[in-house]
């Protein structure tokens, strides 16, 4: 199977993010908002409804109505929106000429000029007209005049599903903006993309055209991005026409890094079935995903299907997969036959006041140094007011402060008092003009984890010379055991991914006891860490081989 696609890695030298003009943040950075359009339709309007009431009090929303004649005036809408829970405060109405719901394709893309000497906020508006809808297509222009924001044009025919970026100089649309474009080569639409959005590397992805969805063939409808390094991707029985070459998306993306050199995680959700439990075989049928969803700030608005086995396993998923994260699931039958979703309808309005955090998160096993520093690169107007590293020690209760001090863009902090034995939760906060900014966006509820080397034996320390600690067999296939040898059961075991983060826990109760979960965690490098109360007891590696 063809792909066509290009590796291009980024060195950050320029006191510009990323030494470009332009930066158009990608979702899951802090926004201002959330753009949603009146539907005038008894069975979507409960949607859109849904979307408003699950975002607040996180983010504002601006929910575009007819200016002129239309079945619902101002007064009914608000009334509506009073009627299914959503708060007045937060939630704006405007004036804006629409003839779909479709806002995340003709909507404008959000981003700022980093070319004039202070950072400003701008719309770009991206080719709409091959639809015949001229009011969605003028949105953008519409929008800018109402929210004061410059609007520059982009002389290329995409629509906004087809786009995601990982903040980090990437992004990735399938190849149907070629033939949306055919009067260029490839090349020149690589190029013209990379340019205008102000990225690094445009990553065209084959289009999936045997999965339903439309002759739209947009990206978001079965990948999401969920942070820098991290890849949510759908995963489609194998007898699914797609089948082949979404898993050759995964093979593909899984062996790349990003522009701080990191690996993509890719996590995988099923995707559901229609109404009738089959998959679709052909272009024009439904395609129904837990990808289209939307982050804003510190919520996930999760589509469901009235499937409650796949409905609760996306939570699950995503629940597990964005810790911190307030995740909401709204209903969305009637968006997929019309080949789209929750993402669909939806468009983030970035902050007025351009800020950008880049760091490379600490998960997992770390190198022990004393001092220990931690490390990121701030861009923003002038300075920020301050940064900070809050963190803890496991068995903290309050998160410690640290200041982070600056050389340029660059920021770092020294962590006082640290340990080889000791397990460090950690985010950072920077502050500019009143406003608050944290990395991860969740702040405290998705901070991160990091320890140190196990062979550096912290059980000579903890246990005494007649307790012991093993897991057999290492390396395991099926399952395996932990073999103690202690007294005062039960303890606690936790099983963390190389990325540090937590993928089972249990209860142990007795000396050697049987773990069967081998065979639900994938081939890698795990750790193991048992303790009692918040005592860490000892630490293990076990290497999970199928």
């Amino acid at each position: 199977m063809n792909k066509i696609f290009t590796l291009t890695f980024l060195v950050i030298i320029s006191v510009n993010a990323f030494g470009q003009d332009m930066y158009f943040p990608p979702e899951f950075e802090k926004q201002e908002g959330l753009l949603l359009t009146w539907d005038y339709n008894d069975s979507r309007n409960p949607i859109t409804a849904a979307i408003a009431k699950a975002v607040q009090p996180s983010a504002r929303v601006w929910v575009i109505y007819y200016p002129g004649t239309a079945p619902m005036d101002t007064t009914e809408i608000r009334d509506y929106l009073r009627n299914h829970s959503v708060p007045d405060a937060n939630v704006f109405l405007i004036p804006a000429w629409t003839e779909t719901l479709w806002i995340r394709d003709y909507g404008p893309f959000a981003g700022y000029n980093l070319e004039v000497s202070s950072p400003e906020r701008l719309f770009f508006d991206a080719g709409y007209s091959n639809y015949g809808r001229p009011n969605d297509d003028a949105i953008p222009t519409q929008l800018g005049d109402l929210m004061n924001i410059a609007v520059q044009d982009f002389p290329l025919q995409f629509e906004g599903g087809n786009v995601l970026t990982d903040g980090l100089g990437r992004a990735w649309g399938s190849t149907r903006i070629f033939s949306q474009n055919p009067q260029m080569t490839p090349k020149e639409v690589e190029v013209m993309m990379e340019s205008y959005f102000g990225i690094d590397d445009m990553m065209f992805l084959e289009a999936v055209v045997n999965s339903g969805g439309g002759i739209w063939c947009h990206v978001d409808m079965f990948m999401k991005i969920l942070d820098s390094e991290t890849i949510m991707i759908s995963e489609y029985p194998d007898f699914v026409p797609d089948y082949a070459l979404i898993e050759s998306f995964v093979d593909t993306l899984s062996k790349m890094t990003n522009a701080n050199g990191r690996a993509y995680q890719i996590v995988r959700i099923p995707a559901p079935p229609k109404a009738n439990g089959q998959w679709a075989t052909s272009q024009n049928d439904e395609m129904r995903t837990y990808t289209n969803s939307i982050i804003i700030n510190d919520v996930v608005v999760v589509p469901s299907y009235d499937l409650p086995i796949y409905d609760s396993l996306a939570f699950q998923i995503y629940s597990e997969q964005m810790p911190g994260y307030r995740i909401e699931m709204v209903e969305a039958v009637e968006l997929t036959p019309l080949y789209g979703s929750l993402h669909c309808i939806s468009k983030e309005v970035t902050k007025a006041d351009f800020l950008k955090i880049n760091h490379a998160k600490l998960c997992g096993m770390k190198d022990y140094t004393d001092p220990f520093f931690i490390e990121t690169e701030i861009w923003t107007d002038g300075q920020p007011d301050s940064a900070f590293v809050f963190y803890k020690t496991l068995g903290e209760p309050n998160f410690n402060k640290t200041a982070l001090t600056a050389s340029g863009d660059v920021f770092k902090a020294a962590l006082a008092n640290i340990e080889y034995r000791d397990t460090i939760t950690y985010f950072l906060s920077v502050f500019k003009a009143g406003d608050q900014t944290n990395f991860p966006t969740q702040g405290a509820g998705g901070a991160y984890t990091f320890w140190f080397d196990p062979s550096v034996d912290i059980r000579e320390s903890v246990l005494s010379n007649n307790e012991t600690f093993d897991v057999f067999p290492n390396p395991a296939s099926q399952a395996f055991s932990i073999g103690l040898s202690l007294d005062d059961f039960p303890y606690h075991l936790d099983i963390f991914n190389a990325m540090g983060k937590s993928v089972f826990q249990a209860a142990i109760l007795q000396n050697y006891q049987f773990i069967p979960v081998a065979t639900n965690l994938p081939n890698g490098l795990y750790y193991l860490q048992l303790q009692k109360d918040a005592r860490i007891l000892g630490r293990q590696k076990l290497l999970i081989i199928k």
